[in-house]
């Protein structure tokens, strides 16, 4: 990893969390309630401003070195951005085989 690494952990009261040292992270967002927002993603990068981003169900990706090294199926949830940390409590999440 070329830059110092941030660290994804999701979280959710059905399983233990993981935990995974990544160059970014990319995340499904929602509509806005109103629906003239449309729904897509956001990345997320080391020295991102503290955030508490909604998520939706989708999938949740980190990344290294340009290459994705995790994902994982989410059911939606808050994910909380602070420092070198992502945060992501969600319902229930799936891990994806890797490319």
């Amino acid at each position: 990893m070329a830059e110092k690494p941030i660290t994804l952990t999701v979280t959710s009261p059905d399983r233990e969390a993981v935990s995974v040292r990544c160059d970014s992270v990319r995340i499904t967002v929602p509509d806005s309630r109103d629906g003239k927002i449309p729904g897509g993603s956001v990345g997320i990068r080391r020295g991102h401003m503290p955030a508490l981003i909604a998520v939706a169900p989708g999938i949740v990706r980190a990344y290294a070195e340009g290459r994705e090294i995790f994902a994982c199926e989410t059911s939606g949830g808050l994910a909380t951005v602070g420092g070198d940390r992502v945060t992501l409590a969600t319902g229930r999440f799936t891990e994806t085989e890797q490319p």
